[in-house]
């Protein structure tokens, strides 16, 4: 059953902030999403936890990811515009 557990990376080790309920030496798979502002999703509503990689995004990346996005529809919007309307 899939758990949502926080944790405090010390010595190299990653350590629960809670008692887990895990057999000696069971392994499980986890999914790092480093805490933080952009962290937070319950505001996304429905949404929340489907993406969760993009909780670790800072605003630097958002703006990246902005500035790239704008260059390239305004190129689209350029080359679109050379072409004329269509027949």
């Amino acid at each position: 059953m899939p758990a949502k557990v926080t944790a405090v990376f010390q010595d190299g080790v990653l350590k629960p902030t809670r008692k887990l309920k895990l057999r000696p030496n069971e392994e499980v798979t986890l999914q790092i999403l480093r805490q933080g502002k952009a962290a937070v999703t319950e505001d996304l509503g429905p949404l929340a936890g489907a993406f969760p990689e993009l909780a670790a995004l800072g605003d630097k990346d958002l703006m990246a990811a902005k500035q790239i996005w704008t260059h390239r529809l305004d190129k689209q919007v350029r080359m679109l515009s050379r072409k004329g309307p269509r027949r």
